[in-house]
C-alpha cells in the first residue's frame, strides 16, 4: 500500500518582526512597576519564574541621606479588567492563604492611566476555617471607600468574596503630586501592617484573624 502524499507547508519567514499586540499584557505590569518603584523598590519577576505575583515590593523610609527597606509586600498587576481573581484547587488556595506576606491585587486601566490596588484580607477569613476551600474568588468593586472587614467574610464557608472597593483608586498624573504620593503611601503602609497583624494572630491560633484592628 502506497503511504498517502503529505503535502509540506511553506512558512514564509518572518524574521525581524513580531505581533503587533506583542507587549499589550506585558503594559500593565510596566505601568504598575513604575508607580511602585516610587514608593520604594519593586523588582519584576520574570516571566518563567511567576507563580503568579509579579512585582516583590518594599517601602522605603527616609532616614538621614539613606532610605531604608522597612515593609515588605507582594503585587499582582497582570490585570487590566474587573473580572474576578480566581483560584482552583486545595492547592492554589492553600498558596495564597497562607502566604506569609501582605498581597495586593493592582488593576491597571491603561486608557486612563489609572491604577486601582485591592487588599486580599478574605485569605485570612478562609484560613480561620476548619478546612480550607477548594476554590476562592476575589471580586474587585467599585464601592468608594475600602473596608478592613466585612461581617460577612468571618460568618461565610463559602468561596466567593467581594472587595466591594479598592484601597487606592488613583491616576499617575495624580502620583505626580508630592501631596498625593504621600497620602498614597501611608495608606498602602496601613494596609501592609493590617496584613502583618492578620498573620501574626493566624499563626498563634486566633481563629477571628479576618477582622480590623486597633
Amino acid at each position: 500500500m502506497k503511504k498517502a502524499n503529505k503535502k509540506k507547508i511553506k512558512r514564509i519567514s518572518m524574521t525581524g518582526s513580531v505581533a503587533a499586540n506583542l507587549h499589550e499584557g506585558g503594559r500593565s505590569e510596566y505601568l504598575a512597576h513604575f508607580v511602585f518603584s516610587s514608593f520604594g523598590t519593586a523588582i519584576p519577576v520574570p516571566h518563567q519564574e511567576d507563580t503568579g505575583l509579579d512585582i516583590y515590593c518594599t517601602l522605603l523610609e527616609q532616614v538621614g541621606q539613606r532610605a531604608w527597606p522597612r515593609s515588605y509586600y507582594l503585587l499582582s498587576p497582570g490585570k487590566s479588567t474587573m473580572e474576578p481573581w480566581v483560584f482552583e484547587g486545595a492547592d492554589s488556595v492553600r498558596w495564597i492563604v497562607e502566604h506569609p506576606l501582605p498581597i495586593f491585587l493592582c488593576v491597571v486601566q491603561k486608557s486612563e492611566a489609572r491604577i486601582l490596588v485591592y487588599h486580599t484580607a478574605p485569605r485570612f477569613a478562609v484560613w480561620a476555617l476548619p478546612i480550607h476551600q477548594n476554590r476562592l474568588e476575589l471580586i474587585p468593586g467599585t464601592e468608594s471607600k475600602g473596608q478592613t472587614v466585612d461581617c460577612d467574610w468571618s460568618r461565610s464557608a463559602g468561596d466567593t468574596y467581594n472587595l466591594r472597593a479598592p484601597i487606592l483608586n488613583f491616576t499617575i498624573q495624580e502620583l505626580l503630586d508630592t501631596e498625593f504620593h504621600g497620602k498614597a503611601k501611608a495608606v498602602l503602609k496601613h494596609w501592609i501592617d493590617y496584613d502583618l497583624g492578620n498573620l501574626a494572630r493566624i499563626r498563634n491560633g486566633l481563629s477571628d484573624a479576618a477582622r480590623a484592628f486597633p
